[in-house]
């Protein structure tokens, strides 16, 4: 068990690592990696692992740095509403850092009220053939509660008031702004396993 998290980790982890810089020699060498020191005759990079490597100015045929407008776009903020779970109707509020996103949503509208959370990893990027579309799957957690239910809820056939806990993974897809997410969680609620779901719209201001 402890191995299959260590991996959802490292999943989430991997855009993280994804380097800045990229120098070609003369001899046909790549090397991806940070710029630790820039002189007239010689760069200093640090790669993968940690390993620093000096290259001679002679033997570079170009430095590659990220653009600064493109690190902007990949980190951005998001906004939105959405039909669904927790509550009936929710307000949607994130931070992209290039492929992994944190999203909170929840509302109180009455009788279903909730909050929930969902760190995201982008599965399918903008670009084409997917151009103004995406794919994240998640780890979900929330609460979810109820007061005063006249009916059987996602949460409780039996509770009219109550308040639960409950976590699990979900999927969600978007084009354009608007966005279809299903999960599938588990809690203290009756059943075992159930599958909330979010309609809406979302605009990323990237």
């Amino acid at each position: 068990m402890r191995k299959f998290w260590v991996l959802i980790l490292l999943f989430f982890l991997v855009p993280f690592t994804l380097r800045a810089t990229e120098v070609m020699t003369n001899d046909g060498q790549k090397f991806e990696g940070k710029i630790l020191e820039e002189e007239d005759d010689f760069v200093l990079m640090e790669i993968e692992n940690h390993v620093q490597v000096k290259i001679d100015r002679a033997q570079i045929v170009y430095i590659q740095k990220e653009d600064e407008t493109d690190k902007h776009k990949k980190e951005y903020p998001l906004l939105g509403i959405a039909y669904g779970d927790p509550a009936l109707f929710n307000l949607v509020l994130g931070y992209y850092w290039q492929d992994v996103a944190i999203k909170i949503s929840g509302g109180y509208t009455g009788t279903p009220w909730g909050i929930q959370l969902n760190l995201s990893k982008r599965l399918v990027a903008e670009n084409p053939p997917f151009t103004n579309s995406m794919v994240n799957f998640s780890l979900v957690g929330g609460v979810a509660g109820i007061r005063g239910a006249t009916q059987s809820t996602r949460w409780s056939s039996t509770d009219s008031n109550g308040s639960w806990f409950y976590g699990g993974i979900g999927l969600d897809l978007s084009y354009g702004d608007v966005f279809f997410e299903v999960d599938s969680v588990a809690g203290n609620f009756p059943t075992s396993v159930t599958f909330p779901f979010q309609l809406g719209f979302i605009h990323r201001f990237n």
